[in-house]
């Protein structure tokens, strides 16, 4: 019968130099499937390194697929003298590492698993890093957006209309979430619970949470005695309600005549943030990014003493992770400074 299993002695055995090239290849429907397994931000970066390679062969006369370890070293000594042209200066070692992880990526689904061997690229990232360091380059980080500086940025808000409602919601539940842009475009009107102290938001999947079983996560009611996370929440529900969206995406466009429209991407919720920091007049406010909403909740929390852990599993960032330690550690240096006099 055709469902019964071959024998393994009779099973063709097939000697790996034998595979046609047919073996090798992904079909176009499987490279797509394999595509949304990568988060959409990643996959636009990595689609536009590759195309940066491509050119950058054909001008050099050099093979792009499979790409050899040399290859690869030259196109990133490339990169590193030539400056972004979005931003007129040296691409960062943290782009040169994506440009990396972009070509091993197009390798990988074109079944080139494994190649090119990156070494030699990783080596000249490296002394990039060690040359800009030289330079006085150095990490620029979000400014994080803590109780204070949220209290600014919600005062900005007009909460007579829609969209400052909208922006409201959007602050409270970034600070509250501790959450990435991702995450909060991807809140839904239905993943909201609502109880008397407190906020429960279901996240369906996260950067830490690969294998989306999703999670909940709870926000007190009173993020401060004068920010009601609740209030401002539901004040922006029933602003939808009145316009008949009771269900879908929870932040959405809205035009200058309050008319509302799809669901905001991440890159809107982060403009979205931008435009209130400006409109607070913040010092930093070019500094001031949705990200900053991520690193508030931890600022706070480590200057209350709450335990790294548990920070660590209310943003959803992995055990392993040390990201959350840059949050706390300016708190544990500043409080066990060792020049630090203490009466």
């Amino acid at each position: 019968m055709a469902s019964e299993l071959v024998p393994v002695e009779q099973a063709q055995i097939v000697v790996p130099e034998l595979l046609g090239e047919r073996d090798h290849q992904l079909s176009g429907e499987t490279i797509a499937d394999l595509q949304r397994a990568t988060a959409a931000n990643t996959e636009r970066a990595y689609d536009r390194w590759w195309r940066l390679a491509v050119d950058w062969c054909e001008t050099e006369q050099r093979t792009v697929l499979p790409m050899t370890a040399q290859t690869l070293a030259e196109f990133i000594g490339h990169l590193m003298r030539t400056p972004s042209p979005r931003t007129g200066r040296p691409y960062s070692p943290s782009s040169l590492n994506q440009a990396i992880a972009a070509i091993r990526t197009a390798h990988y689904r074109a079944g080139h698993e494994g190649q090119p061997h990156t070494r030699a690229a990783l080596e000249l990232v490296k002394v990039h890093r060690q040359d800009r360091a030289d330079d006085g380059w150095r990490t620029r980080r979000a400014k994080p957006v803590t109780l204070d500086v949220l209290r600014l940025m919600l005062a900005s808000c007009d909460r007579d209309s829609v969209s400052g409602r909208r922006d409201a919601a959007t602050l409270v539940l970034g600070y509250g979430l501790m959450g990435r842009r991702s995450e909060l475009a991807a809140v839904r009107v239905e993943h909201l619970t609502f109880g008397d102290d407190w906020l429960t938001v279901w996240v369906p999947r996260s950067k830490t949470d690969q294998s989306a079983q999703g999670e909940e996560v709870e926000i007190p009611r009173e993020l401060a005695p004068d920010i009601d996370a609740v209030a401002i929440v539901r004040g922006y529900l029933e602003a939808l309600a009145g316009h008949g969206v009771t269900s879908g995406p929870l932040l959405r466009r809205i035009d200058r005549w309050g008319n509302l429209g799809d669901g905001l991407s991440g890159a809107a919720v982060n403009d979205i943030v931008k435009q209130l920091a400006q409109a607070a007049r913040l010092s930093d406010a070019e500094r001031t990014t949705a990200h900053g909403l991520r690193a508030g909740g931890p600022t706070d929390a480590a200057e209350r003493g709450v335990p790294i852990p548990f920070i660590a599993e209310h943003g959803r960032w992995s055990k392993s992770s040390t990201q959350v330690l840059t949050y706390v550690r300016q708190h544990d240096r500043r409080r066990n400074n060792p020049l630090l006099r203490k009466e």
